[in-house]
Order: structure tokens, then sequence, then C-alpha cells
């Protein structure tokens, strides 16, 4: 686990001899003045593109001052259209938020980075409703948010704890939180009015100092600089953070200094380029707590982004609204309002190019999984076929399987499969027999080229030393159950000196036999080393082979062999109960049952799931458990994703679950909510 820096007098020396930034003109030299076409933005009352804004905005990020008169920032809304306009320069929402005199918003469109900020006051309150008087508005192209990729899910990052530290910054899910986070809103005060503003980064860009102090990074790119100026004349701050995926909110409170300290920008650089300044915040307050409003939107599911038509619609009004500032730019805007989407594909690309000279790189992709490539397809029968893959991790153990994922009519299908190759090549061979959704597309659209993605290595059906000398094995399969033995008897035949195997395989035809001649030339090869029998269920008239179906009658028993057993579940239980009669002890029987455990019907309500010193996560109608800790960056266990391996097995304290449930565990790449849950995450209990 990571832990924070503890708190001493040395950390308070460099932190008190870092160089401020104290007059506008230091900050100016650093950051410049703000373009003017930035600030024709800036509006003084709603016009028709914060109108549409605001009509979809389902959040907004939220400064205030409370009753005692201390900064805060949270986040309000719930739904789409929650601010509601009673006039040009007045706007209303529901909230419970004891907010008065000057307030300012940042809302948020899920799936965009454009947001409106807003700026005002507070006319009227009262229980469960504020209205606000507009002072100033205008749209924000936030480059934050494309730093940050708020709208995609995150990289799972590793337990943080808070190490002994004292302060504010020790509290019950603070560290793991800001090192999952990579967003926030951040309120200052100028004494004339508020400012929200966001901040985005890669997850646990604010940087921990000691148990009561913060560096937030400022990058390039940050043209009005609002927050640093507002410093200059009141050093109080405070800022909501968020976690893609979560519905809790950290909220931070305390007062902050702008600092170009050399050591410390070297230290948050990005791809060798430093941020042009940085926030230091002493805090005051620390605490995570659930947020209704980000529960409700349910932000974090892709279903509620902005769509394509309306985006169109968004960047028309935007790109109107400033040819109506400048009437010189009125007919390119126009223009750019009757040319919107392939504009926005332009600016996408523009801020991209950004955002790499900003240090960020080419966007990394987050879905699980390794990226692969099908170079080979190999039609074993007619209805098996081996895929040969380039870029896995090779590193496996005979036995052990990889789960494939592919997207299928828009769904993402996860499914194990095999490894049939030796390890520690440059290609992986992964042999797949058409059945179910999974199986049937790559039987029907896997080719040379097609791209896929894979988790693994996996399981416990293994073996660990197949070089070793002496060693005798009796492989039993069935069917597709030859898939993890072929990569036993390739691996063993080609490692070890000396090893002897016996492989016993059903079928029901001769052309049903998966690597039949493959198996026929590795016994000829190694005579006295590898020895064959087949049995077949329903063999054609010129069989001399032994028929009928594998079972206590085809076994022998052999004082120094491991047996490996895969196949259905009948034939696992029959061959296990004629090898224990036998005399084969337990420790020498190994199994692999070739049957996931079955996925549970999706549930399609939206759930809270609460995970034990982590914070509350939203399962999305239609995600498994796992899905939505993942995506929420939560340091969830996981291997095969299919219900195989259990190594996503987590305690249920609380609610219900469609899916696999025993002794208080749940594996959750296969389980969905029915209720609010909570879980912990902790060792996976023995599987019996």
């Amino acid at each position: 686990m990571h832990t924070m820096p503890s708190t001493n007098e040395s950390d308070r020396r460099t932190v008190g001899a870092m160089n401020r930034i104290a007059t506008v003109a230091q900050l100016e030299a650093i950051v410049g003045r703000p373009p003017a076409l930035v600030m024709m933005k800036e509006l003084a009352e709603l016009d028709d593109a914060c109108r549409h804004m605001l009509a979809i905005a389902p959040l907004a990020g939220f400064g205030h001052h409370d009753d005692d008169g201390r900064l805060r920032t949270t986040v309000v809304g719930g739904e789409p259209g929650f601010a509601k306009v009673e006039s040009p320069t007045r706007i209303a929402f529901a909230t419970e938020v004891a907010a008065s005199g000057p307030v300012s918003f940042v809302f948020l469109l899920p799936g965009v980075g454009e947001t409106l900020r807003l700026n005002g006051s507070v006319a009227e309150r009262s229980p469960g409703r504020l209205v606000v008087e507009v002072r100033q508005a205008y749209v924000h192209c936030a480059r934050a948010i494309m730093r940050s990729r708020l709208w995609d899910p995150v990289v799972p990052t590793a337990g943080t704890d808070a190490g002994g530290t004292t302060g504010p910054l020790s509290g019950a899910g603070v560290a793991g939180f800001l090192a999952a986070s990579p967003f926030l809103v951040v309120s200052s005060w100028d004494g004339e009015g508020g400012d929200t503003s966001p901040r985005g980064d890669t997850p646990g860009f604010v940087r921990v100092i000691d148990g009561h102090t913060l560096a937030i990074p400022d990058r390039l790119g940050n043209k009005r600089a609002d927050t640093s100026h507002n410093l200059l004349a009141d050093d109080r701050i405070s800022a909501a953070m968020l976690v893609p995926g979560r519905t809790g909110v950290l909220h931070v409170s305390g007062s902050a200094v702008i600092t170009d300290d050399a050591d410390l920008l070297a230290d948050m650089a990005l791809g060798g380029v430093v941020p042009q300044s940085a926030l230091v915040v002493t805090v005051e307050r620390a605490e995570v707590r659930h947020n209704q409003a980000v529960a409700a939107a349910n932000i974090w599911d892709r279903a509620n982004h902005v769509d394509a038509a309306t985006l169109a619609e968004l960047m028309a009004s935007t790109t109107r609204q400033l040819g109506v500032k400048m009437p010189l730019l009125r007919r390119p805007a126009r223009l750019l309002a009757a040319f919107s989407k392939p504009i926005r594909r332009i600016l996408d690309a523009t801020y991209r190019r950004a955002l790499e000279k900003e240090g960020y790189g080419a966007a990394t992709d987050s879905r699980p999984g390794r990226p692969v490539r099908v170079i080979d397809v190999i039609q074993e029968t007619p209805d098996t076929a081996t895929l040969v893959l380039s870029g896995a991790d090779t590193g496996f153990a005979p036995g052990q399987f990889y789960t494939l994922i592919t997207e299928i009519d828009g769904r993402t299908v996860r499914r194990a499969y095999s490894a049939t190759s030796v390890p520690g090549t440059d290609r992986l061979a992964l042999t797949v027999k058409r059945d179910g959704l999974c199986s049937t597309y790559l039987h029907d659209h896997a080719r040379a080229g097609t791209e896929l993605r894979v988790l693994g290595p996996s399981g416990s059906f293994r073996v660990t030393d197949p070089s070793a000398a002496g060693a005798d094995y009796v492989l039993i399969g069935a069917g597709s159950g030859i898939t993890p033995l072929m990569s036993i008897v390739r691996t063993v035949l080609a490692a070890s000196p000396d090893a002897t195997i016996t492989l016993l395989y059903g079928n029901r035809t001769e052309a049903d036999i998966i690597f039949a001649g493959e198996l026929a030339a590795l016994q000829e090869a190694h005579p006295g080393r590898l020895t064959v029998h087949h049995v077949l269920s329903r063999p054609g008239p010129g069989w001399t082979g032994s028929t009928g179906r594998i079972g206590p009658g085809h076994l022998t028993y052999s004082p120094r062999a491991h047996y490996y057993i895969c196949g259905p579940a009948a034939m696992l239980t029959s061959v296990r109960d004629g090898l224990t009669g036998l005399g084969v002890a337990w420790d020498r029987l190994h199994e692999e049952r070739f049957t996931s455990v079955p996925t549970a019907a999706p549930e399609l309500t939206a759930r809270t799931m609460t995970v034990e010193n982590v914070g509350d996560v939203v399962v999305a109608g239609g995600r498994t458990m796992l899905d939505a800790g993942l995506a929420a960056g939560v340091p969830m266990p996981y291997s095969c994703t299919v219900g195989s391996c259990g190594e996503c097995r987590i305690q249920l304290l609380r609610g219900e679950v469609r899916g696999t449930v025993e002794d208080g565990g749940v594996l959750t790449c296969v389980s969905y909510p029915l209720t609010d849950t909570a879980v912990a995450i902790g060792p996976a209990e023995p599987q019996g």
C-alpha cells in the first residue's frame, strides 16, 4: 500500500521556504494575461447558449459561503435541467445547501469537455430552494476535463492509507480518494465575488505533502487563471473532488498560496513538462461524504452522456454566441455553426495535440485487458479453430487459461479459453469450439488482423514444473477439454528429458478429435513417452479403438502419476470417484471443469455499492459489480472475469445480489446487485 508522507518539522520548513507569487505582475509573468477572445465570452446575462447548457446539465460544482461565513464547495443537481431559468439574470434550483451572499458554479455536461461557468449571488433562499442573481456567465472549453478523462473509466489504483500521519488528510477514506481522483472543482474569492473552476489531470494529481498540506499543479493552457488571481486578494480556498464511478465527494477547505518553486514543479512534471505554477493548500478540513446529486445524476453511465446531435447543436449555439459579441466574427461564426460536427473533430484533435505538448502524450486505453491481434486461424475440426495471437503475455503455466474480451453488437463479452501453445514464445494459441455467443462470433468473424483483448493468464489447473525429470502424468479429457491438456503435452515433451504422459481422450466421432494429426505425430516422435488412448461414444464402422464414455472402466492406477482431468461436470465426477476408488491421493488429482459459473441476468436498475474503507460506487444498470468497481478505480481483485477462477470473490456485508453468493462471499464478475449493497475487499476465502 502507498503511504502518505508523515508530518514533520522538515516538511513544514520546506513548504514555508517555497517561493510565493504575491502580485499580479508576478503571476502574469508566468501565465500571461487572458487573451481578449477568452474574455470576450463573458456575458452579463444568460443567452441561448447558456440556456441550452442549463437545460442539459445534470450537475454543477457549487462554491458558496455557509452561514458562518466559511467558504465551501460541493456538487449540486441530480438531473438534466435541474437549474431552472427564471429570467435572463436569474436561475433557481432545489438544494438543501445553506448558502448566502456571492456564489459560483461550473456546470458539467457528461461526456464532453464544455462547461458553463456562472457567478452571481443568492437573491432568495427558502427551505430546499435557492434563487441566484446572475452576474457573469460564459461557456468554457475546459481542457481540465480532457486532461482528467473524467468521463472514461479510470485505471484501478493501489490501496493507500494515511501511514500514521495526523491532520485533516489522515481522515477515513481521504488518502485513497486523493490517489484515485483525476478531477476537482475549486472555489476562490476576491472580495467582490467568487469563482468555481475545474481542475483535472491524471489520477492522484493532487500531491500530498504532509497530513495538513496539498499541492495542486497548474498546467500550461490555463488562460484565465481565475483561482490564482483571486488568491492574491483572499487566500481562502475550497474544493470538491470526484472519482469516476463513485458517488462520494471529497470536500477540502483551507487557505492557499501560489508558488513557482522549481523542486516542487519538477516533482509534478509529466513527460518532462513541468506545471507553470502550483497551489499549495494548508488544509483545515477534509472529508469524504456521499453526494445525492452525483448518485441521482448517474453521470458515469455512458447512456446519460450528451449525444452527438445535442453536442452539434451546442457547438452551433456557442459559435453563434461569439458572433453576437463581436460583429466582425458574425459571418465566420455562422459558418462555424453550419459545420459544427467537422469543426468539433478539428477542435478535439487540436486539444489532443495541445495536451501532448503539456506532457500527457497520446491518450491511453483504459479498457481492461491487453490488446492482441489475430495472426492466423487454424481449422482443427469442422467446429473447432485455433486463434494464433500476437501481443499477449505468454508467461503462463501449461494448463492455464486466458479470458478473451470482444465487442458483440455493442456489448462487451468475455469468455475463458485455455492456452494450447507452449509458454514463453512470441505467440499465444487459444483453441475455440463453436458453442455459445462468443465462440460462435469468433468462428464467424475472427480473421488475420482482427484485434481483440485478453486478460490472464489465470487458473490453478497447471503443471508448475514441466521440465521435471522422471515425472509421470495421466491426462484425461473429453471434447474441448483437450485444450489445456494439449499445452501440457506440448510443453512437457519439449521441456523434460524423460517425463511420461498417458492421454485418455473422449469424443463422439473421429471427426470430432481435436489435434488428431498432431497427437499421432507426437506419439510417433516420442515412443514410450507419450501414449494416446481415444474413446468414442459414436464410432464409425471402421473404428477399432475403445468405445463408450470415459468412466471408471477406462482407468488404471499409477503410483507416481499426477492426474489432470478436464471436461464436463459428469465426466469429472465419474473419473474422480473412479480414481479415488483405486487409491489415488487427493493431492495428485487436478481438475478443470469446462463450464463457467453462469452469469446472472443483468439487473437494469442502478444501485449503490458501498465499498468498506473506500466509499460509494454507482453500479449502473446492466453492469456487474466488478465492472462498476474497476471503472471507479477501486482496487478490486479479479482475474478471469467469467466466474471460473474465484479471484474476484469479496465479502457481501449487506444487500441482495443476483449471482453467486456463498458463505458470505460474492463473485463480483458475474453478479448484479438487486438492492444497494455493502462489500468488503479482503483475502478470498478458500473455495470448497
